[in-house]
């Protein structure tokens, strides 16, 4: 059985309140004796000379029409029959207010007088009444129905994108259900929820399962919990949690709204030659990029870390993708560091930039702070195995694509030379920077992978080796006794070997133009190889 402050705490969504004396509308405590007595039945009468007929335990609910043409006394009187019957209250339909003589019998006699609006379903509110008082199943389903109320009328409500939003819908959730309803996990800092961080809940496949998982997009970030065992929140929660993941995407949507506009123009500046970055730049100046600021990238390559050989499966790729896109957010929003969270193809593109015109080196020391975060925060929650490339310092927004090509490539070798779970940043001389933002560009990939097509032919393994051999033929001033060095190999060897190549890609080494084509083509082809990180 159920109490009348239980009714009155479970039934707000029928417009069910406490009625204070004189007062319009206005909700009082229900008291003590209303807290402790139960409801044995509900009862509805539709006359006030009525109202005596109940026997004791009773909620008597009063039909509006009863009290339209009352007088002042008569209510007096029914209040008193009530109270006389030891009733568990009165329920006032259409009542604004009551006689304060009505009220302050009512208060010695520790009757609850309670309304509700004119406007209700007084047939709906009779149903859920009895089901709640009579428990079991009749009792579970009404607490259940309360609760799909409450979801429906925040789903139909106004696209609320604040942070009290969860706050606010857990708390109307936990009133209908009867049971205080949490949101475990952080949330971006979204939740406030009573409970405490459930870290080890958040993040993979695994906690998708659980009916309580709060998703957005495909990453779990919270889990809601009921905090005591209850049949009735266990048909909900699945409910509730996809609302609570609804709301916290709007809120996300809504705050990094401007941020993924200008994550769209960054992505075109990062493949675009840089003969067409200035057509970019009024356009990244109109939506508040900033342009002539210090810039610093970072290029982050995502893998599953539980996968096996080959490439691992899209759809887990585009989770984790989506997963890591919204930790790096989660941390990079609070920070003092302007950042933008960037996707370019299956990869991360994390830019920070400083406005100030300060010292560029404390730019870079803040950012791979922040990135570190990030990295130990995806190695911790997804298990992922990340590979992270850092360009240099650049101002302008050439200097994005410049630092964001040097983070690619830098990320790039770290992926080839097995550096997991830190940051690869390029060479200091700037050759390697130079080569980097020549393999950034489509036109010259495409010219200089015209120069080895024709050892490309011959299959991977001996392409291999010829590049291998040219590069150090070029590299040593076309001395085949240096080259050999270099190679383990005899000079004869080497001449033997640079005369098979000459002959396959038709060229003549003689001619400067063509050994400057090559080495450049060469030394594209072996960038990502024995280059130094930190």
């Amino acid at each position: 059985m159920a109490t009348v402050g239980e009714l009155v705490a479970r039934g707000a969504h029928h417009g069910l309140r406490v009625l204070g004396a004189g007062e319009s509308g206005a909700s009082g405590g229900v008291g003590a004796a209303a807290e402790a007595g139960e409801v044995r039945e509900v009862a509805t009468v539709g006359d006030l000379a009525s109202v005596g007929s109940p026997g004791p335990g009773a909620l008597v609910v009063l039909m509006g029409g009863a009290l339209r043409a009352a007088e002042p006394y008569e209510v007096d009187v029914a209040v008193r029959r009530s109270a006389q019957r030891s009733h568990a209250g009165l329920v006032l339909v259409g009542a604004e207010r009551v006689p304060v003589t009505a009220a302050r019998i009512a208060a010695r006699a520790g009757l609850p007088l309670l309304a509700v609006p004119a406007t209700a379903d007084v047939n709906e509110l009779i149903v859920w009444l009895n089901r709640t008082v009579r428990g079991g199943t009749s009792d579970t389903v009404a607490r259940a129905e309360a609760v799909l109320d409450v979801l429906a009328r925040g789903a139909a409500g106004d696209d609320e994108a604040e942070d009290g939003g969860v706050a606010a819908l857990l708390a109307a959730v936990s009133d209908a259900l009867g049971r205080p309803v949490d949101l475990l996990g952080d949330v971006g800092g979204l939740g406030r929820g009573g409970g405490a961080p459930a870290r080890a809940s958040v993040g993979g496949p695994e906690g998708a399962a659980d009916p309580g998982a709060v998703l957005v997009g495909e990453r779990v970030v919270g889990t809601v919990r009921c905090a005591v065992p209850d049949r009735a929140a266990d048909l909900v929660i699945p409910s509730v949690a996809a609302a609570v993941g609804r709301l916290v995407r709007r809120t996300l949507e809504h705050r990094f709204a401007p941020s993924q506009t200008r994550a769209e123009l960054l992505a075109q500046i990062v493949v675009a030659e840089p003969t067409h970055l200035v057509g970019l730049t009024e356009q990244a100046r109109s939506i508040g990029l900033p342009v002539d600021s210090t810039h610093v990238a970072f290029w982050v390559d995502l893998r599953p870390g539980h996968a096996g050989e080959g490439d691992p499966p899209i759809a887990e790729r585009r989770r984790l993708l989506s997963s890591a896109e919204l930790i790096c957010l989660e941390i990079m929003h609070p920070s003092d560091t302007w950042w933008h969270v960037v996707r370019v193809g299956g990869s991360l593109l994390l830019l920070a930039s400083d406005d100030d015109g300060g010292d560029g080196q404390v730019l870079v020391r803040a950012a791979r702070s922040d990135v570190d975060a990030a990295v130990a925060r995806l190695v911790a929650d997804e298990g992922a195995v990340v590979h992270v490339g850092m360009g240099t310092d650049q101002r302008g927004l050439g200097g994005i694509r410049q630092s964001s090509v040097e983070a690619r490539s830098a990320a790039e070798l770290a992926l080839r030379t097995g550096r997991p779970g830190v940051i690869t940043v390029m060479d200091t001389t700037g050759l390697r920077r130079v080569l980097a933002d020549l393999h950034a560009s489509p036109l010259s990939r495409r010219v200089m992978d015209e120069l080895l097509a024709p050892v490309d032919a011959l299959g991977p393994a001996r392409a291999a080796t010829a590049v291998r051999t040219l590069t150090a033929y070029l590299d040593h001033q076309c001395s085949p006794k240096h080259a050999g060095a270099a190679l383990h190999l005899h000079p004869n060897a080497v001449t033997y070997r640079i005369q098979r190549i000459t002959e396959t890609l038709g060229v003549d080494l003689g001619d400067p133009d063509v050994r400057l084509g090559l080495h450049l083509a060469c030394r594209m082809r072996g960038l990502l190889d024995a280059a130094p990180a930190s």
